[in-house]
Protein backbone atom coordinates (compact mmCIF):
# COMPACT_ATOMS: atom_id res chain seq x y z
CA UNK A 1 0.00 0.00 0.00
CA UNK A 2 1.37 3.22 -1.13
CA UNK A 3 1.72 6.47 1.02
CA UNK A 4 -0.81 8.15 -1.62
CA UNK A 5 -3.01 5.32 -0.41
CA UNK A 6 -2.55 5.38 3.20
CA UNK A 7 -3.42 9.25 3.08
CA UNK A 8 -6.56 8.96 1.42
CA UNK A 9 -8.88 9.36 4.62
CA UNK A 10 -6.45 11.47 5.99
CA UNK A 11 -6.04 13.74 3.39
CA UNK A 12 -9.99 14.19 2.97
CA UNK A 13 -10.70 14.81 6.21
CA UNK A 14 -8.04 17.91 6.93
CA UNK A 15 -9.27 19.59 4.30
CA UNK A 16 -12.51 19.25 4.12
CA UNK A 17 -14.48 22.43 4.81
CA UNK A 18 -15.89 21.26 8.07
CA UNK A 19 -12.91 20.06 9.48
CA UNK A 20 -11.23 23.61 9.02
CA UNK A 21 -14.37 24.70 10.44
CA UNK A 22 -14.37 22.98 13.30
CA UNK A 23 -10.83 23.44 13.95
CA UNK A 24 -11.50 27.37 14.41
CA UNK A 25 -14.21 26.69 16.36
CA UNK A 26 -12.19 24.59 18.71
CA UNK A 27 -9.90 27.32 19.36
CA UNK A 28 -12.70 29.87 19.91
CA UNK A 29 -14.62 27.20 22.37
CA UNK A 30 -11.28 26.57 24.26
CA UNK A 31 -10.33 30.28 24.80
CA UNK A 32 -13.68 29.93 26.34
CA UNK A 33 -13.46 27.16 28.57
CA UNK A 34 -10.01 28.72 29.80
CA UNK A 35 -11.74 32.03 30.48
CA UNK A 36 -14.80 30.09 32.13
CA UNK A 37 -12.52 27.74 34.19
CA UNK A 38 -10.75 31.31 36.16
CA UNK A 39 -14.63 32.25 36.84
CA UNK A 40 -15.42 29.20 38.21
CA UNK A 41 -15.84 29.24 41.91
CA UNK A 42 -14.48 25.64 43.67
CA UNK A 43 -16.74 22.81 42.22
CA UNK A 44 -17.39 19.47 44.20
CA UNK A 45 -17.54 16.28 42.14
CA UNK A 46 -20.89 16.28 42.41
CA UNK A 47 -21.83 19.26 41.75
CA UNK A 48 -19.55 18.74 38.03
CA UNK A 49 -21.04 15.34 37.96
CA UNK A 50 -24.96 17.13 37.31
CA UNK A 51 -23.47 19.32 34.88
CA UNK A 52 -21.73 17.09 32.63
CA UNK A 53 -24.42 14.34 32.49
CA UNK A 54 -26.60 15.45 30.11
CA UNK A 55 -23.69 16.50 27.76
CA UNK A 56 -21.90 13.26 27.98
CA UNK A 57 -24.98 11.19 28.50
CA UNK A 58 -26.35 12.33 25.02
CA UNK A 59 -23.82 14.15 22.68
CA UNK A 60 -21.16 12.02 24.44
CA UNK A 61 -22.87 9.03 23.73
CA UNK A 62 -24.28 9.76 20.53
CA UNK A 63 -21.05 9.68 18.14
CA UNK A 64 -20.52 6.08 19.54
CA UNK A 65 -24.21 5.78 18.54
CA UNK A 66 -23.57 6.04 14.99
CA UNK A 67 -21.94 2.32 15.45
CA UNK A 68 -24.35 0.68 13.84
CA UNK A 69 -24.18 2.54 10.54
CA UNK A 70 -20.48 2.17 10.54
CA UNK A 71 -20.91 -1.74 11.12
CA UNK A 72 -23.27 -1.91 8.23
CA UNK A 73 -21.49 -0.36 5.95
CA UNK A 74 -18.62 -2.46 7.25
CA UNK A 75 -20.61 -5.36 6.42
CA UNK A 76 -21.30 -4.62 2.59
CA UNK A 77 -25.23 -4.56 3.77
CA UNK A 78 -24.92 -8.39 3.94
CA UNK A 79 -27.23 -9.30 7.10
CA UNK A 80 -24.99 -12.53 7.72
CA UNK A 81 -21.65 -10.72 7.97
CA UNK A 82 -23.62 -7.46 9.75
CA UNK A 83 -24.76 -10.74 12.31
CA UNK A 84 -20.95 -11.29 12.73
CA UNK A 85 -19.47 -8.14 13.16
CA UNK A 86 -22.25 -7.08 15.65
CA UNK A 87 -21.57 -9.79 17.72
CA UNK A 88 -17.61 -9.31 17.57
CA UNK A 89 -18.64 -6.05 18.78
CA UNK A 90 -20.47 -7.02 21.89
CA UNK A 91 -17.90 -10.10 22.81
CA UNK A 92 -15.36 -7.23 22.49
CA UNK A 93 -16.97 -5.13 24.91
CA UNK A 94 -18.13 -7.85 27.20
CA UNK A 95 -14.32 -9.29 27.42
CA UNK A 96 -13.72 -5.55 29.00
CA UNK A 97 -16.35 -6.17 31.22
CA UNK A 98 -14.95 -8.92 32.36
CA UNK A 99 -11.38 -7.21 33.09
CA UNK A 100 -13.08 -4.46 34.66
CA UNK A 101 -14.97 -6.82 37.34
CA UNK A 102 -11.56 -9.04 37.91
CA UNK A 103 -9.09 -6.72 37.79
CA UNK A 104 -10.02 -3.08 38.07
CA UNK A 105 -6.84 -1.37 37.61
CA UNK A 106 -5.25 -2.98 35.06
CA UNK A 107 -8.84 -1.88 33.20
CA UNK A 108 -8.22 1.35 34.20
CA UNK A 109 -4.43 1.69 32.37
CA UNK A 110 -5.94 -0.49 29.55
CA UNK A 111 -8.59 2.34 29.38
CA UNK A 112 -6.63 5.30 29.64
CA UNK A 113 -4.22 3.76 27.04
CA UNK A 114 -7.08 2.92 24.35
CA UNK A 115 -8.31 6.11 24.92
CA UNK A 116 -5.00 8.20 24.06
CA UNK A 117 -4.98 5.83 21.15
CA UNK A 118 -8.35 6.47 19.94
CA UNK A 119 -8.91 10.18 20.43
CA UNK A 120 -5.48 10.81 19.26
CA UNK A 121 -5.55 9.22 15.77
CA UNK A 122 -9.41 10.09 15.23
CA UNK A 123 -8.85 14.45 16.17
CA UNK A 124 -5.15 14.40 15.46
CA UNK A 125 -6.22 13.72 11.58
CA UNK A 126 -7.85 16.67 11.51
CA UNK A 127 -4.72 19.02 12.03
CA UNK A 128 -2.37 17.26 9.72
CA UNK A 129 -2.80 15.45 5.86
CA UNK A 130 0.26 13.15 7.05
CA UNK A 131 0.66 10.86 9.65
CA UNK A 132 2.78 12.30 13.17
CA UNK A 133 2.84 9.68 15.75
CA UNK A 134 4.09 12.27 18.08
CA UNK A 135 1.12 15.16 17.17
CA UNK A 136 -1.06 11.67 18.16
CA UNK A 137 0.24 11.09 21.47
CA UNK A 138 0.13 15.00 22.23
CA UNK A 139 -3.51 15.15 21.01
CA UNK A 140 -4.96 11.59 22.81
CA UNK A 141 -2.99 12.57 25.77
CA UNK A 142 -4.53 15.75 26.68
CA UNK A 143 -7.36 14.75 28.26
CA UNK A 144 -5.70 12.30 30.77
CA UNK A 145 -2.95 14.41 31.51
CA UNK A 146 -4.54 17.82 31.96
CA UNK A 147 -6.84 16.81 34.93
CA UNK A 148 -3.90 14.81 36.58
CA UNK A 149 -2.11 17.82 36.36
CA UNK A 150 -4.57 20.50 37.13
CA UNK A 151 -6.94 19.34 39.68
CA UNK A 152 -5.09 15.85 41.11
CA UNK A 153 -6.89 15.29 43.79
CA UNK A 154 -10.39 15.02 42.63
CA UNK A 155 -8.75 12.95 39.74
CA UNK A 156 -7.13 10.88 42.37
CA UNK A 157 -10.52 10.41 43.81
CA UNK A 158 -12.59 9.57 40.50
CA UNK A 159 -9.96 6.84 39.95
CA UNK A 160 -10.40 6.22 43.32
CA UNK A 161 -13.89 5.14 42.87
CA UNK A 162 -13.17 3.21 39.64
CA UNK A 163 -10.91 0.97 40.83
CA UNK A 164 -12.27 0.74 44.59
CA UNK A 165 -9.00 1.65 46.12
CA UNK A 166 -8.25 4.80 48.85
CA UNK A 167 -7.87 8.07 47.12
CA UNK A 168 -4.50 8.80 49.27
CA UNK A 169 -3.05 5.54 47.30
CA UNK A 170 -4.18 6.90 44.12
CA UNK A 171 -3.06 10.36 45.25
CA UNK A 172 0.19 9.28 46.12
CA UNK A 173 1.40 7.74 42.40
CA UNK A 174 -0.44 10.51 40.47
CA UNK A 175 1.38 13.63 42.65
CA UNK A 176 4.51 12.71 41.17
CA UNK A 177 3.05 11.06 37.76
CA UNK A 178 1.80 14.57 37.15
CA UNK A 179 4.62 16.94 36.82
CA UNK A 180 7.03 14.00 35.16
CA UNK A 181 4.32 13.24 32.79
CA UNK A 182 3.90 17.07 31.73
CA UNK A 183 7.88 17.57 31.36
CA UNK A 184 7.94 14.84 28.91
CA UNK A 185 4.32 16.41 26.85
CA UNK A 186 6.16 19.76 26.96
CA UNK A 187 9.49 17.89 25.32
CA UNK A 188 6.93 16.71 22.97
CA UNK A 189 5.50 19.89 21.72
CA UNK A 190 9.32 21.71 21.75
CA UNK A 191 10.19 18.63 19.35
CA UNK A 192 6.95 18.73 17.43
CA UNK A 193 7.04 22.67 16.96
CA UNK A 194 10.72 22.47 16.29
CA UNK A 195 10.16 19.61 13.61
CA UNK A 196 7.03 20.11 12.26
CA UNK A 197 6.30 23.54 12.11
CA UNK A 198 6.57 24.10 8.36
CA UNK A 199 4.34 21.43 8.25
CA UNK A 200 1.80 21.83 11.11
CA UNK A 201 1.57 25.66 11.11
CA UNK A 202 1.00 28.24 13.91
CA UNK A 203 -2.96 27.19 14.08
CA UNK A 204 -2.12 23.72 15.42
CA UNK A 205 0.34 24.54 17.70
CA UNK A 206 -2.13 27.09 19.45
CA UNK A 207 -4.86 24.43 19.63
CA UNK A 208 -2.68 22.49 21.10
CA UNK A 209 -1.65 24.94 23.81
CA UNK A 210 -5.31 26.30 24.03
CA UNK A 211 -6.84 23.02 24.66
CA UNK A 212 -4.07 21.76 27.00
CA UNK A 213 -4.75 24.89 29.05
CA UNK A 214 -8.43 24.63 29.25
CA UNK A 215 -8.00 21.01 30.67
CA UNK A 216 -5.54 22.24 32.81
CA UNK A 217 -7.78 25.03 34.23
CA UNK A 218 -11.17 23.29 34.34
CA UNK A 219 -12.33 20.75 36.67
CA UNK A 220 -11.54 16.87 35.86
CA UNK A 221 -15.36 16.15 34.91
CA UNK A 222 -15.93 19.48 32.63
CA UNK A 223 -12.34 19.24 31.10
CA UNK A 224 -13.47 15.68 29.78
CA UNK A 225 -16.83 16.59 29.20
CA UNK A 226 -15.02 19.53 27.21
CA UNK A 227 -12.76 17.50 25.05
CA UNK A 228 -14.95 14.34 24.94
CA UNK A 229 -17.86 16.34 23.64
CA UNK A 230 -16.72 19.78 21.92
CA UNK A 231 -13.60 17.98 20.13
CA UNK A 232 -13.36 14.75 19.66
CA UNK A 233 -17.25 13.49 19.26
CA UNK A 234 -17.92 16.51 16.60
CA UNK A 235 -15.02 14.91 14.47
CA UNK A 236 -16.04 11.91 14.36
CA UNK A 237 -19.42 12.75 13.02
CA UNK A 238 -17.46 15.04 10.67
CA UNK A 239 -15.42 12.01 9.96
CA UNK A 240 -18.59 10.15 9.18
CA UNK A 241 -20.19 12.81 7.34
CA UNK A 242 -16.87 13.16 5.04
CA UNK A 243 -16.31 9.53 4.51
CA UNK A 244 -20.43 8.90 2.69
CA UNK A 245 -21.94 7.57 5.54
CA UNK A 246 -24.60 10.68 5.88
CA UNK A 247 -26.18 12.61 3.14
CA UNK A 248 -25.06 15.64 1.02
CA UNK A 249 -26.12 18.98 2.89
CA UNK A 250 -24.45 19.16 5.95
CA UNK A 251 -28.04 20.05 7.74
CA UNK A 252 -29.68 16.96 6.34
CA UNK A 253 -26.91 15.30 7.13
CA UNK A 254 -27.04 15.78 11.12
CA UNK A 255 -30.43 15.18 11.29
CA UNK A 256 -29.78 11.48 9.49
CA UNK A 257 -26.61 11.11 12.02
CA UNK A 258 -28.64 11.62 15.28
CA UNK A 259 -31.84 9.67 13.72
CA UNK A 260 -29.30 6.50 13.13
CA UNK A 261 -27.79 7.31 16.38
CA UNK A 262 -30.71 7.68 18.71
CA UNK A 263 -31.40 4.50 18.90
CA UNK A 264 -28.15 2.84 20.03
CA UNK A 265 -27.44 6.37 22.31
CA UNK A 266 -30.91 5.88 23.74
CA UNK A 267 -30.23 1.78 24.62
CA UNK A 268 -26.77 2.38 26.01
CA UNK A 269 -28.46 5.19 28.45
CA UNK A 270 -30.66 2.39 29.27
CA UNK A 271 -28.38 0.08 30.06
CA UNK A 272 -26.51 2.39 31.73
CA UNK A 273 -29.38 2.95 34.17
CA UNK A 274 -29.76 -0.44 34.72
CA UNK A 275 -26.43 -1.18 35.57
CA UNK A 276 -26.53 1.78 38.20
CA UNK A 277 -29.41 -0.03 39.39
CA UNK A 278 -27.62 -3.57 39.60
CA UNK A 279 -24.75 -1.47 41.49
CA UNK A 280 -26.67 -0.10 43.72
CA UNK A 281 -28.71 -3.45 44.35
CA UNK A 282 -25.58 -5.48 45.06
CA UNK A 283 -24.04 -2.63 47.31
CA UNK A 284 -26.46 -0.90 49.08
CA UNK A 285 -24.60 1.08 51.53
CA UNK A 286 -22.46 2.28 48.56
CA UNK A 287 -22.98 6.27 47.56
CA UNK A 288 -25.13 6.53 44.77
CA UNK A 289 -22.63 9.39 42.63
CA UNK A 290 -19.47 6.82 43.41
CA UNK A 291 -21.74 4.25 41.54
CA UNK A 292 -22.88 6.89 38.60
CA UNK A 293 -19.32 7.57 38.25
CA UNK A 294 -18.40 3.81 37.79
CA UNK A 295 -20.66 3.22 35.54
CA UNK A 296 -20.37 6.42 33.17
CA UNK A 297 -17.18 5.92 32.93
CA UNK A 298 -17.09 1.86 32.71
CA UNK A 299 -19.44 1.88 30.40
CA UNK A 300 -17.65 4.52 28.44
CA UNK A 301 -14.72 2.26 28.67
CA UNK A 302 -16.15 -0.97 27.41
CA UNK A 303 -17.51 0.51 24.25
CA UNK A 304 -14.19 1.93 23.55
CA UNK A 305 -12.44 -1.13 23.13
CA UNK A 306 -14.99 -2.20 19.65
CA UNK A 307 -15.53 1.35 19.02
CA UNK A 308 -11.39 2.39 18.58
CA UNK A 309 -11.09 -0.97 16.76
CA UNK A 310 -14.31 -0.94 14.63
CA UNK A 311 -13.21 3.24 13.50
CA UNK A 312 -9.30 2.03 12.69
CA UNK A 313 -10.93 -0.87 10.66
CA UNK A 314 -13.16 1.09 8.89
CA UNK A 315 -11.04 4.03 7.93
CA UNK A 316 -8.63 1.52 6.43
CA UNK A 317 -10.63 -0.01 4.42
CA UNK A 318 -11.76 3.40 2.73
CA UNK A 319 -7.92 3.71 2.50
CA UNK A 320 -7.37 0.56 0.13
CA UNK A 321 -10.63 1.63 -2.02
CA UNK A 322 -9.66 3.38 -5.13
Amino acid sequence: MNDETINKVRASLYGSNGGRRHQWSVLAAALVAVLAALALPPLSIEQQFWIVLVPIGIFGLSHGGADPLILKHLALNEPGRLALLTSLYVIASLAFVALIWFFPVLALLVFLALSIWHFGFTDATFLSAHPNALLLWLCGSLPILGPILGHTSQTSELFAWLIKREPQAVLSVLEPAGPLLAGVWLLGFGILAYRHYAQLGTRVLAELVLVATALVALPPLLAFAFYFCVVHSIRHFLSVIQQGLGRAKTRSTLAFLWQKAAPATFAAIVLALGAWAVMVFLEPDSRLLVEAIRVMFWALAALTLPHGLMVKFWWEGNQKQP
